[in-house]
């Protein structure tokens, strides 16, 4: 066959490649070089529900946890009122569940920050009139915070920073200025700061 035939052949097959279009086999599946990961679950904008409520002069934000291994506020309120005597309850103005008692993550709103009252959890009276006490259920010696707890806890600290103008250096954990060991050993308190940094 000539050289001409041959490129008549030659083209002839491209032509009817080209307009028939590429056949795809049926079996065929592209390969994924990028792992797909799951959504991240986003944190409720805690603002929706915070700004409602008139927010007073505020210095700090102190971190604690229950100690517990499972608790809520309703539970903590009950024993702040009969065994400790407070007569406003609940001595924090936050609770952040941790799935044992109310939902992981779940930011619980007490009755001292809707009515923008002192605290009660610092044992010093300058926390207490000027602290925002956040409680963390769980015991953080014996084991760490959730992720959705901390998700949850980065989101309020942020609000708070926001709404009250509380420096970081503010954000403080109850064992700061108390002879304790709240929030416990296992508290990742400089993670907290690195996600809160403000000011």
């Amino acid at each position: 066959m000539c050289l001409k035939g041959k490129m008549c052949i030659y083209l002839f097959f491209l032509t009817m490649i080209y307009l028939s279009g590429c056949a795809t086999p049926p079996d065929f599946k592209p390969i994924t070089t990028i792992p797909v990961k799951p959504p991240k679950k986003e944190v409720p904008y805690i603002g929706s529900q915070l700004d409602r409520y008139f927010a007073r002069s505020w210095k700090y934000i102190v971190i604690h946890h229950s100690a517990s291994a499972s608790g809520c506020a309703a539970e903590f309120d009950r024993f702040h009122r009969e065994k400790r005597g407070w007569e406003n309850g609940l001595g924090y103005h936050f609770v952040i569940g941790n799935g044992k008692g109310s939902g992981d993550g779940k930011i619980e709103i007490g009755n001292r920050w809707i009515n923008q009252i002192d605290g009660a959890h610092a044992g010093v009276k300058e926390y207490n009139h000027y602290g925002i006490g956040i409680c963390l259920v769980g015991n953080f010696n014996n084991s760490y915070p959730t992720v959705s707890q901390m998700a949850s806890l980065s989101t309020l600290v942020d609000y708070l920073q926001e709404r009250c103008r509380i420096p970081s250096e503010n954000i403080i954990m109850h064992r700061h200025f108390r002879e304790t060991e709240c929030p416990g050993r296992n508290f990742p308190y400089y993670k907290l700061l690195a996600r809160t940094a403000r000011w």
